[in-house]
């Protein structure tokens, strides 16, 4: 679970063991909503697996079952789709789903409710924690950061009126020391996306804050 525990999608969707991921999530009126997900997994993780000494690093996910069984949790939530193909490359997964409310998307997101949290008031602020920060390079993690070479980490969320983007690192300093590969879009429709081993090896984390 260490390999993208903190990349915050154990999204509840089982993908702690994914390559890519890309989350959009568009919201009612009434902050209900639906989020679809794509998660790519690549042929190269299972051999990666493989190696001696690379227990810590979990398995494929293992697919809708365990989809149906996280929103089945969820009240309110619903799957309405599940899609998985092979492209030649990578084993896509794609899901479509609806939440009634936005605390229940950020339980979604993380079960935890550590990394992905719902605060509500004058204004609404979804707050997302990635990417675990200070890790230490040794040679395997090095071959890690070969294997999620040419993946990314891509969540949008569109809303209803406004919203904005906040980002910092994980310890709470300004934005300006959050790698420059971090995507900002003001307005109705609201991204934040970063190649994955960019967001792995951060060096404190990332904190994305969407307001609106």
């Amino acid at each position: 679970m260490r390999l993208i525990k903190a990349i915050l999608i154990p999204l509840a969707l089982i993908m702690t063991s994914c390559l890519g991921v890309k989350a959009d999530i568009v919201f009612n009126s009434d902050n209900s909503g639906t989020i679809t997900v794509e998660y790519r997994i690549s042929s190269s993780l299972e051999s990666l697996g493989k190696q001696d000494g690379n227990a810590i690093y979990p398995p494929l996910p293992v697919g809708r079952t365990d989809m149906e069984r996280t929103v089945a949790r969820l009240p309110g939530m619903k799957l309405n789709s599940w899609v998985s193909r092979d492209d030649g490359k990578d084993k896509v997964i794609t899901a479509r789903l609806q939440f009634p409310n936005p605390q229940t998307l950020a339980l979604f997101l993380d079960a935890s409710g550590g990394k992905a949290v719902y605060t509500g008031g004058s204004k609404n602020r979804i707050t997302l924690l990635m990417g675990e920060g200070g890790r230490n390079q040794n040679d395997f993690d090095e071959l890690v950061r070969q294997v999620f070479s040419g993946y990314s980490f891509a969540i949008s969320m569109s809303f209803h009126n406004t919203g904005e983007l906040v980002l910092t690192g994980g310890d709470g300093v300004p934005a300006g020391t959050v790698p420059a590969t971090g995507t900002v879009t003001n307005g109705k429709k609201v991204l934040f996306a970063m190649p994955m081993e960019n967001l792995l090896y951060s060096r404190s984390g990332v904190k994305a804050e969407f307001i609106w």
